[in-house]
């Protein structure tokens, strides 16, 4: 981490624990049949018995009970907090889990959950080309296509703009608009575009006037007033995508001054469906998402534009409309064309496109889910295995060695919780898993988790250029910063905005609220000096949640472990997730993007007994005999099992996973921690940045993709840095 960060410098709510291929690491983490339980094993020296913990809470702990969830309006769910018998109810799976998920990161153990035989891990990631790429994009209509031989032939032809959302649409002399697909005589006139240095160069085409094509003829009106260095009348064919982008004026009309030019791409078929199978699939936009827009009381289609901003403009066709999904002689599409070969074809001039590799490729195998129980990994061994679906392996499941008792907390619900009322308190809007951002979610191989991707690697290198591997175990960061702020997760007086605040310095503020609603959403107001934004009325709708409460910090929890069978270096490595160093933290319950569910585990003083078998098997062939007790010898247990984990943790590989684990469990001091947000180009210069009650956290990647053909400017194009780094990312201004 830079020893001053900049002012709007932060930290992303996520890293990675990087994984590596499993064939290299030490014997004692390897692939392996795990014992029966059908006895105490004496084959080495295994241990069983109980672990006593206890959990104490760094940050707020959201448990909420989503079984009794209310539905306000505009789909907006408040959660109650979750209680049984009168105290805030933690379940033992939950904490389960959070072992587990450790577990498995520290010791390079295989994925528990990934599947590997369908769904989105089976896909090709989708990603947004660059505007630049639209430059090597020509109009296309299909004129054959050969599945059987993967073969698509395309007739290429030239675009004119046709003028449609703007102040001055072009339509029909009876004022109607062209359809899609609609044949058209058009006037078109282009102007010659003069640059700074260099020579004049014509400008695009553009359509002037246009008639419906028909037997009789004609010929379209002429357009007066026009000032082009260059006409011509033209058939051409309606092309319309719809209202799909900020600020778009254009539709287009294909054409062509002669016969157009048929062109082959080999493999158009497969990459057609792949693309579309990315376009639909119901995991990047839900049906709800398409077809159920409301705004103002209105229902709104999938194909109409509500306003100028993401998440209000019409859908491409191609998302909602199976009939323009389909690639079939006479469709409409681009072209992608590079030295004279037809690489690809899209629906869209600025289109989505699929990598080459899929996660399921991207992730070592010997880092899928265990395909046999005796190809068992450290995390299934302890915690427990159920064979991949489609799999049909005999052994379809092992029962775990590990066991979580009732999880208890020391105080009432009275005493533990704070409570928010009956509309609860409206939490930040949660960011979605996008793998599709290659730069954030993966690696510059797949040998090499810990390496990023370069900063400054065109877009199109990180997903068609060179392997690429996944980034590994997605991890959230302890918000070091503001853990320990009295004021931080406290409510303002005299009704401000909590959120445009600064908080314990300039430069925090309350992520985890849900700014208030901005005055006027495309030119917002500022206040406080040009500071802070200018809100009333909180947000609370489908995008975000609101809590009825929390478990306060410093509140406590105890349970006890039950294990069986451990070995040294399975004892070991949960030993070591035990008792982590003093400041570092494990992340429990929702809202950990939000800063919510830094935990502490400790082992208690008392209820710890572990013993190895021969000592339990002694134990039990009498009926009198005692089992040794004495925290000294417990304490040198766990210090020898312990000692023997952290010695393998010193391997070449384990070593970034051990200080990457370590890193995200302490966060960084200093550092604020939210999701990417461009600077709002209406605050005062050297304020900080505070949460933009617009959302738009897409506007950061915007930014960060800036390019000049092709490759991003001189400062973006910035990858994920990498856990161990702790290095934080810059805040950009806000693109126009």
């Amino acid at each position: 981490m830079p020893e001053k960060p900049g002012l709007d410098d932060f930290l992303n709510p996520y890293t990675f624990v990087p994984a590596y291929p499993r064939e290299n690491l030490p014997d004692e983490l390897a692939d392996r049949a795990p014992v029966g339980h059908d006895r105490l094993h004496r084959d080495e020296e295994r241990w069983s018995g109980t672990i006593n913990v206890t959990l104490t809470v760094q940050t707020p702990l959201l448990l909420l009970d989503t079984a009794r969830a209310e539905t306000t309006g505009d789909d907006h769910l408040l959660y109650p907090v979750l209680t049984r018998d009168g105290r805030p109810h933690l379940p033992s799976t939950s904490v389960k889990g959070m072992l587990r998920s450790a577990y498995e990161a520290v010791t390079n153990s295989r994925f528990g959950v990934f599947d590997v035989r369908q769904g989105p891990n089976t896909r090709a990631l989708g990603w947004r080309r660059a505007a630049d790429d639209a430059r090597q994009m020509c109009p296309a209509r299909v004129h054959e296509v050969d599945a059987e031989n993967d073969v698509v032939t395309v007739d290429i032809f030239q675009p004119a703009r046709l003028p449609r959302y703007g102040a001055h649409p072009v339509t029909y002399p009876d004022g109607s608009e062209p359809e899609h697909g609609q044949v058209v005589r058009a006037r078109i006139g282009r102007q010659f575009i003069v640059p700074k240095r260099g020579k004049k160069f014509p400008g695009p085409w553009t359509v002037r006037s246009m008639i419906p094509m028909t037997r009789s003829g004609g010929e379209p009106p002429d357009a007066p007033g026009a000032d082009d260095a260059e006409t011509n009348v033209v058939t051409g064919i309606v092309c319309i995508t719809g209202r799909n982008a900020v600020g778009k004026e254009h539709e287009r009309i294909f054409f062509s001054t002669g016969k157009p030019d048929p062109k082959a791409c080999k493999g158009g078929v497969s990459r057609w469906k792949e693309l579309m199978n990315s376009y639909r699939d119901p995991a990047v936009h839900s049906k709800k998402e398409i077809e159920e827009r409301e705004e103002n009381g209105r229902r709104y289609g999938p194909g109409e534009w509500i306003s100028d901003e993401i998440g209000k403009l019409a859908w491409s066709p191609q998302i909602w409309d199976g009939e323009r999904a389909e690639l079939k002689p006479g469709s409409l599409c681009y072209a992608e064309i590079v030295d004279g070969e037809v690489l690809g074809l899209f629906p869209v001039l600025i289109p989505r496109d699929t990598s080459t590799r899929t996660p399921r490729d991207m992730l070592p195998g010997s880092l899928h889910p265990a395909p046999r129980l005796d190809e068992s990994s450290p995390a299934d061994r302890v915690f427990g295995w159920v064979a991949p679906k489609g799999s049909a392996t005999r052994s379809s499941s092992y029962k775990g060695r590990l066991r979580i008792g009732p999880v208890t907390c020391a105080r009432s619900e009275a005493d533990a919780v704070t409570r928010f009322g009956d509309e609860g308190l409206p939490l930040a809007v949660l960011g979605q898993p996008k793998p599709s951002q290659g730069r954030f979610y993966l690696a510059d191989s797949p040998d090499s988790p810990h390496e990023r991707i370069p900063d400054g690697v065109p877009k199109e290198d990180i997903f068609k250029g060179p392997e690429r591997g996944l980034r590994g175990r997605k991890v959230y960061w302890h918000h070091a910063e503001v853990a320990n702020s009295k004021n931080y997760w406290k409510e303002t007086a005299g009704g401000q905005d909590p959120t445009q605040q600064p908080i314990g310095g300039p430069r925090h503020f309350r992520e985890y609220r849900r700014p208030r609603k901005a005055e006027n959403e495309k030119n917002p107001r500022m206040v406080n000096g040009g500071r802070a934004f200018f809100t009333r009325g909180e947000q609370r709708d489908n995008q975000n949640r609101s809590i009825g409460g929390w478990v306060n910090k410093g509140e406590k929890f105890s349970f006890t472990i039950h294990i069986k069978d451990l070995n040294e270096t399975e004892l070991g490595a949960l030993l070591w997730l035990l008792t982590l160093p003093p400041g570092h933290f494990h992340r429990l319950g929702l809202g950990k993007p939000l800063g919510f569910g830094s935990v502490r585990l400790d082992i208690g003083k008392d209820g710890t007994d572990l013993h190895n078998s021969e000592r339990w098997a002694d134990y039990y062939r009498s009926l009198s005999a005692q089992l040794p007790s004495g925290s000294a010898e417990q304490h040198q247990l766990q210090d020898r099992c312990r000692n023997a984990f952290d010695r393998l943790l010193e391997h070449d590989d384990l070593r970034h996973v051990r200080d990457a684990f370590l890193a995200a469990a302490a966060g960084v001091p200093g550092l604020p921690v939210h999701y990417p947000r461009a600077r709002y180009k209406g605050l005062k210069g050297g304020a900080p940045m505070p949460p933009d009650p617009r959302g738009r956290s897409y506007s950061w990647f915007v930014a960060n993709e800036k390019t000049n053909r092709g490759t991003p400017v001189r400062g973006r194009g910035r990858s994920l840095p990498s856990a161990e780094s702790r290095a934080p990312l810059p805040t950009y201004d806000e693109e126009k």
